[in-house]
């Protein structure tokens, strides 16, 4: 005859062979998903092998995003059709999460390529770049102070995250160019966040005013010293249009390449600062 107690297993045992704790057994137990079928007077709790595949269950619930309590309704309702049915919608949840981490995915290889492109980059020198059409979101600004300017920001914030707008490319700037030429380096004139041109039917479909930097050739220039010492770069961008006879359209941007989340401290931010070339 097969000895009775070598069909139950104790507490700790039995949350060995999951590779859980005691107290995930008793929490279970407290909440009314799993419980132990014997439970004598001194508290001692016993599981029979024939749970080892309800928790099997739980737990293969739980690994696909399920709430405990959800997965109780479940546990308590179990049939052949609830079970699609409760199947059929984690695989469109599933769907939906691989869409979401494919998104993140390509957000993480963009950020690490701005960043690698920041490490590459020439920061003494200033050249004529050739650029592609890109595609900005703006805010237009009227900046005073330095409160104006996180006013404004936190209102582009805001407005990207109402549009679903993520992009790897931190919040940058366009300066009037007859600001720079009479030395005002912080009166931005809008605000914008880069997208990629996947992101362009996003725009399209939900109406969403952008703005085209053009494609051309631009005078290019790195500041790696934060936002306090512009005026060392702008000088040396117009001693390089003055000494190669240059002439510019249209106004400055401002482009952050490394910004908090990757270099510590205001004043290390790098910008790339560009002006269109006639």
């Amino acid at each position: 005859m097969l000895n009775k107690s070598n069909l139950y297993f104790t507490t700790g045992e039995f949350a060995k062979l999951f590779n859980v704790t005691k107290h995930t057994l008793f929490y279970y137990d407290e909440v009314g998903i799993f419980s132990p079928v014997i439970r004598k007077e001194n508290d001692y709790r016993f599981y029979a092998v024939e749970q080892i595949e309800v928790f099997e269950v739980i737990l293969t619930l739980k690994e696909l995003g399920m709430s405990l309590k959800d997965i109780k309704e479940y546990m308590e309702n179990r049939s052949p059709e609830n079970f699609i049915s409760l199947m059929e919608e984690r695989e469109r949840i599933i769907d939906e999460k691989i869409i979401y981490l494919k998104e993140i995915k390509k957000f993480f290889h963009k950020k690490a390529e701005i960043v690698r492109t920041a490490l590459s980059v020439d920061i003494n020198k200033i050249a004529i770049k050739e650029y592609p059409d890109e595609y900005l979101i703006p805010i237009k600004t009227e900046i005073n102070n330095e409160k104006d300017m996180a006013v404004y920001l936190a209102k582009h914030i805001q407005f990207c995250e109402e549009k679903n707008i993520y992009s790897p490319h931190p919040i940058s700037g366009i300066q009037n160019y007859q600001n720079i030429v009479n030395g005002i380096y912080y009166k931005y004139s809008s605000f914008y966040t880069k997208i990629t041109p996947e992101q362009l039917p996003l725009l399209h479909n939900n109406n969403i005013p952008f703005l085209l930097k053009e494609k051309g050739k631009y005078i290019t220039a790195y500041h790696s010293k934060g936002y306090y010492s512009l005026d060392e770069t702008y000088n040396k961008i117009f001693a390089f249009i003055k000494e190669n006879n240059l002439e510019t359209t249209g106004d400055f941007y401002e482009d952050v390449l490394l910004d908090e989340l990757s270099i510590k401290g205001y004043e290390n931010y790098m910008v790339e600062i560009s002006i269109q070339v006639k």
